[in-house]
């Protein structure tokens, strides 16, 4: 039987799950009987990188052979914050390998569960994904030995999985997704059919409850300072031990008013205590920072707070209760959680995976639900120039449009005999370059030497598999000049991606 399995490729937990074809869902769970599997991978000497709860146990240990938090780098060469490379043994580990080891990992755990081999999945992402990071997922899964059949945003997955709890339950929704590295907001529009379609996307690929953690651990760098004058940061040991005491202390704070723990540095404990209150002081700028995202979107979407009829809190940081009382404040209206903030994204990508399959009973209340509609997450246009000659980004396709979609707009020569142009394509909807990112380019020539301000016509299609295609016509002939595709395929050469695919192959993920 070949199943399509859904997966929650997490920047601090991923998970794997099912869906049969009656509609009934499960999440699955490894040998040790654990169904969160911790996205960090342990490289240890002269074996098997080992994946999930034990190599975040080695962090505390050798922590320089330890990567984390590895998803915030996806689509980049690195994803550590000073821009240098992760080595191990002289090997240089890529966001994208790295994640293919995870996701290895989830693989392995669902053969296991199934005892046969699995070779489908749909993967999630954050909807603030831009194109260079889904390509980099898509790349990790084929890393992996997966053929990822669709790459689907995060808070859609988790609407999906509370809308099949809500069939016949209209209404727009505001899902509020924060992970422990990413930050979404989605407006959705849920049928009486059980139809997801979103409106608007907004968020933030660099935040999420490790940034809150930091911040404790920096308040915490400051007492021991003031207790010893030790650096609690100076050593990789003492400062491992801090951040996962401070994850401890953050979560104890999403229920208690206060929470401590001893934090060892320069030969003696010192206690560390902290009230839920200087918490919300400490990550007072995120907050701000996140409700102005929030009241974006909602301008983006076009609608008022009052118009929200649910709003659904997804992601283990949403528990924090400084988040909920923004949410109530900025939406008029008190949150809800999904049923497993840790596992309906998963969920929801395994319902679309059995759809996508088609080993659906046609019976089934699954079967009976349209597949989920989705937005551009980011505006995509080319480079021309403005009035005053200055290279600007002029958007052709705006930020939450609706896809499939398309478009299309009319551009002028510069020079008299002009022979060829160049179309750049670019994602984002600043007019400042700098802004937006380069996502492609090429050259298309014209037949014979035209005149300064001759029309060229640059059509943009969006692919409901999320492919962008760009081609330049002459505005006059109607005459093909030059074409370029952004494909998932594309952010590794062929090549590397079968040196990488051979060389992940020969390890066994523990």
């Amino acid at each position: 039987m070949d199943r399509t399995i859904g997966i929650d490729l997490g920047t601090t937990n991923s998970v794997v799950a099912y869906t049969d074809g009656n509609g009934v869902t499960e999440v699955i769970a490894g040998k040790d009987g654990d169904r969160i599997v911790p996205s960090v991978v342990y490289f240890p000497t002269g074996a098997d990188p080992v994946v999930g709860s034990r190599a975040k146990q080695y962090a505390l240990v050798e922590p320089e052979r330890v990567a984390a938090l590895f998803k915030r780098g996806m689509g980049d060469a690195t994803f550590l914050p000073d821009g240098s490379a992760f080595v191990v043994d002289g090997r240089t580990w890529k966001p994208e390998e790295l994640s293919s080891l995870v996701l290895r990992k989830l693989k392995q755990m669902a053969e296991e569960h199934f005892g046969e081999p699995v070779s489908k999945a749909v993967i999630t992402v954050p909807a603030y994904f831009g194109d260079p990071e889904r390509a980099a997922t898509q790349t990790a899964g084929e890393l992996a030995g997966l053929e990822v059949v669709r790459i689907l945003n995060e808070p859609t997955a988790a609407a999906l999985a509370h809308g099949l709890d809500h069939i016949g339950e209209a209404g727009r929704v505001l899902v509020f997704d924060l992970g422990g590295g990413t930050f979404d907001v989605t407006v959705m529009d849920i049928g009486a059919d059980g139809s997801l379609n979103m409106v608007a996307t907004g968020g933030d690929r660099q935040l999420g409850g490790a940034d809150f953690d930091r911040l404790v651990v920096d308040r915490m760098a400051d007492v021991v300072r003031s207790a010893n004058g030790a650096d609690l940061l100076a050593d990789p040991w003492t400062a491992q031990d801090a951040f996962t005491k401070a994850e401890e202390i953050k979560k104890e704070l999403s229920s208690l008013d206060s929470a401590t723990r001893p934090v060892t540095a320069g030969g003696r404990p010192v206690m560390f205590t902290l009230s839920r209150v200087d918490f919300d002081r400490l990550i007072g700028r995120h907050l701000q920072g996140v409700e102005d995202i929030v009241l974006h979107t909602l301008e983006e979407a076009g609608i008022q707070p009052s118009e929200i009829g649910t709003v659904l809190m997804v992601g283990g940081s949403s528990r924090i209760p400084a988040f909920q009382k923004l949410l109530a404040r900025a939406a008029g209206r008190d949150p809800l959680f999904t049923r497993n903030l840790d596992e309906d994204v998963a969920r929801g990508a395994a319902i679309l995976a059995t759809k996508l399959g088609g080993d659906l009973d046609p019976r089934s209340q699954l079967a009976k639900i349209p597949s989920p509609g989705d937005v551009a997450s980011h505006g995509l246009g080319v480079t021309t120039l403005d009035g005053n000659d200055e290279e600007v980004n002029q958007v052709i396709i705006k930020a939450n449009t609706p896809i499939p979609t398309s478009g299309s707009d009319t551009f002028y020569t510069r020079y008299e005999g002009q022979t060829q142009v160049e179309v750049v394509l670019n994602e984002g909807e600043d007019e400042d370059l700098q802004f937006v990112r380069r996502l492609a380019d090429t050259v298309g020539k014209f037949p014979r030497p035209v005149p300064r301000g001759h029309p060229v016509r640059v059509d943009i299609s969006y692919t409901e598999d999320q492919i962008i295609i760009a081609k330049a016509f002459d505005g006059v002939s109607g005459m093909f000049l030059c074409e370029l595709e952004v494909k998932r395929d594309k952010i590794m050469s062929s090549m590397e991606k079968r040196t990488a695919r051979d060389q992940l192959a020969a390890l066994k993920v523990q």
